[in-house]
């Protein structure tokens, strides 16, 4: 089988090589938007209208273009965000909002910038349900580029394709207001009610959602300047004060994190915050001389969850590449994970270890210093080494790994010849 084949010859992977590069913009496309309204876009403003009066069935597609927040007039008149279904309304289902072209690149959304306030989301999904964000970029915003509240109903949101950078720390709202983190992040937002609560997130917030996938994009520059507030780049946890404790059933899969603080989180605080879920197939690589904090790059409290097959290189700048903490966490496997620093169990958990390999040399990838760890020939202490998973049985690529022991490599990339050279297809930041 032969993998990271263009778009359009997608479905013809098993019978023809590539001669393309893979490039982000080589994900899988999604089909054109089926038995819905169509909603054509093409002005910040009236990207954020078409939001705010959005109903079931109706896809919103947006035009190539820059769309600034900071210049629109919100439908609520208050906050800077595109709104995904009212906070107490009726509910609504089956929304797409997607670029036109299939590239992020073509489809940029900005804040103000991730020290300024104006714009303090990106998108906030609240009471809709079966929502695809697909083929845009989101970013310079003051907390999230994506929130997601299940606590307000919000389920099954998949997120293709789409690029989310420059996301500020999470946990400015609660030192502002009285000088430690305030649950209730959303406080100025007007949709909020008191009592509810949600914690901190950092390029995106996900509250009780379950089914959730995130496939295939770039997270990059999901930053931290003060050590103090790190928060993950890719974190589903649920809210403390929540009649139902945590989310559930996470996944978190082929995935390029790059130049993060903290890359994938599947709870923070305890067992209550999320149950179940996957890590797998993902690629993380930190910035070796990055001026700002950093910490693990993969962390889980949840029980039954499963970290397999990813690839994550700290390059020296955090002792531990993946840690499982609390002695609620039961039922955690770790395996398969291709890495440069240690596992650790951390306050009495008791993870399950197979197959990971510790020492990982940056000859082993194609490209570490674009975020391309694909495996070189040089990565034989990975390759053909390993057993395929049961909950992993494709790569990074979506390509299936061969059945039997010493078959399967070890991280998120399995290697086959004609394998193609990933490339950044991102301009710019």
């Amino acid at each position: 089988m032969f993998r990271r084949v263009a778009p359009l010859a997608f479905m013809l992977a098993l019978f023809t090589p590539s001669a393309h590069a893979r490039l982000p913009s080589d994900a899988p496309p999604l089909p054109p938007p089926s038995g819905m309204t169509i909603v054509n876009v093409s002005t910040a403003q009236e990207l954020a209208d078409a939001c705010w009066n959005l109903a079931s069935n109706e896809a919103i597609v947006v035009a190539p273009g820059t769309y600034h927040l900071d210049d629109v007039d919100f439908p609520n008149g208050v906050d800077g965000r595109l709104t995904v279904g009212h906070f107490g309304a009726a509910p609504i289902s089956n929304i797409e909002i997607r670029g036109a072209t299939g590239n992020p690149a073509d489809v940029v959304i900005l804040g103000a910038g991730m020290l300024d306030a104006t714009v303090p989301f990106g998108f906030q999904v609240f009471t809709a349900t079966d929502v695809t964000i697909a083929d845009l970029s989101i970013g310079n915003v003051y907390y999230h580029a994506l929130a997601v509240q299940g606590d307000q109903g919000a389920q099954r949101v998949r997120v293709h394709h789409a690029r989310l950078f420059d996301a500020g720390p999470a946990d400015r709202q609660g030192r502002a207001r009285r000088g430690q983190r305030d649950d209730r992040i959303f406080r100025a937002v007007p949709e909020r009610r008191r009592g509810q609560s949600s914690r901190r997130l950092a390029a995106r917030q996900l509250l009780h959602e379950r089914d959730r996938r995130r496939r295939r994009r770039a997270l990059d520059r999901a930053r931290q300047p003060d050590p103090r507030h790190l928060v993950p780049g890719s974190h589903a946890r649920g809210s403390r004060r929540a009649a139902l404790a945590g989310s559930s059933d996470t996944i978190v899969e082929r995935n390029t994190i790059l130049d993060s603080s903290r890359g994938i989180s599947l709870g923070l605080t305890g067992a209550d915050d999320h149950s179940g879920g996957y890590a797998r197939n993902n690629f993380i690589r930190w910035d070796a001389d990055a001026p700002y904090a950093i910490d693990v790059p993969i962390y889980t409290t949840s029980p039954n969850s499963a970290i397999l097959q990813n690839t994550a290189l700290t390059l020296g700048r955090y002792a531990n590449a993946v840690e499982v903490r609390f002695a609620g966490a039961t039922g955690v496997r770790v395996e398969n994970n291709l890495l440069d620093a240690a596992i650790r169990a951390r306050d009495g958990a008791t993870p399950t270890l197979a197959g990971n390999l510790l020492d990982a040399m940056p000859a082993w990838f194609v490209d570490v210093g674009s975020g391309d760890l694909h495996l070189s020939a040089a990565a034989t202490p990975a390759i053909d080494q390993g057993t395929r998973l049961d909950g992993a049985n494709d790569d990074f690529d979506a390509q299936a790994r061969p059945d039997g022991t010493g078959q399967a490599d070890i991280g998120a990339d399995e290697r086959a010849a004609g394998d193609a050279i990933f490339a950044d297809g991102f301009d710019g930041d």
